[in-house]
């Protein structure tokens, strides 16, 4: 299932922006996208994905830039003091030029910050993976909104099988009657003869035409696969997988429906279940 999911958060030392795309995909399939020092937080967003997701490409982006800036400087009198002091020192060294600009200060007030220890890098880390989760929670919640409307046509296409296969049942009933006719006939034609054939004989090669052209036993499964595919879709959860495997279950019940039976009317309502079970079958994949 498709869908998009976005969040960012910040700290005192940086600004990180989530993105999470999915597509179809018979599998999981996750590819991060992090630079620098974080990509070692990698596994850690795969698992935030695989808690979420069950079935799909997902794509994290992942942006983190530094928190501070001109806009957010913030320091009392005294401190910026400090500050100048320390430049002076600087330029007396030679370190910077005498004229600053705004570039430069900005540079060196970045370079008074104290580089993270291990506990901020830990607490870096959890904004990472926390961010992560709700642009996760975000891509869960429009893939539930696709979702609902999946549902809905996969109900309808279902209904529309469900029609067909009871039609193709009904007619299965007039064949095996029209049978008996059209044997007696034919034989005889063949036969040359007007009288009556005899009732044992006629049935038993009525019986053997019936059992070379029999689709009950196909009607019947045909019939329990679309009770499953329905029963799985009330059941909710990762059920892409079942939903295909019972569309090509359908499938093949009803191409061999389509090889046994000789009666036009009965072919046509197996061309048009095919293709109602191919539109059912496209839909299904695009389910968790």
């Amino acid at each position: 299932m498709t869908g998009y999911g976005e969040a960012s958060a910040a700290d005192c030392r940086h600004r990180v922006t989530v993105t999470a795309r999915s597509v179809n995909h018979r599998n999981l399939d996750v590819a991060v996208r992090v630079r620098g020092p974080f990509r070692s937080i990698e596994p850690e967003l795969r698992t935030a994905v695989a808690e979420e997701v069950g079935r799909g490409r997902v794509e994290i982006g992942v942006e983190i830039e530094s928190a501070w800036g001109a806009g957010d400087f913030r320091e009392t009198d005294a401190a910026v003091e400090r500050l100048l002091g320390t430049v002076r020192r600087w330029q007396r060294r030679g370190i910077v030029n005498p004229e600053l600009s705004a570039g430069e200060l900005l540079s060196a007030i970045r370079a008074l910050r104290p580089e993270s220890g291990g506990a901020a890098d830990q607490e870096e880390r959890a904004l990472v993976v926390e961010t992560c989760r709700r642009a996760l929670a975000s891509l869960v919640a429009e893939r539930e909104r696709e979702g609902q409307v999946l549902a809905v046509a996969l109900n309808g296409h279902l209904a529309s099988l469900r029609a067909c296969v009871g039609t193709l049942t009904a007619r299965r009933s007039e064949v095996v009657g029209e049978a008996a006719g059209e044997l007696e006939r034919r034989i005889g034609e063949l036969l040359g003869v007007s009288e009556p054939l005899d009732p044992g004989r006629l049935v038993q090669e009525v019986a053997l035409l019936v059992e070379r052209s029999d689709t009950s036993e196909e009607l019947e499964r045909l019939d329990g696969h679309l009770e499953g595919f329905e029963a799985a879709m009330k059941e909710g959860g990762a059920i892409g997988r079942r939903l295909v495997f019972l569309s090509q279950e359908i499938l093949r019940e009803l191409n061999t429906v389509g090889s046994k039976c000789r009666d036009l009317e009965m072919q046509r309502g197996v061309v048009e279940g095919k293709v109602l079970c191919e539109q059912l079958r496209e839909q299904a994949q695009n389910v968790e």
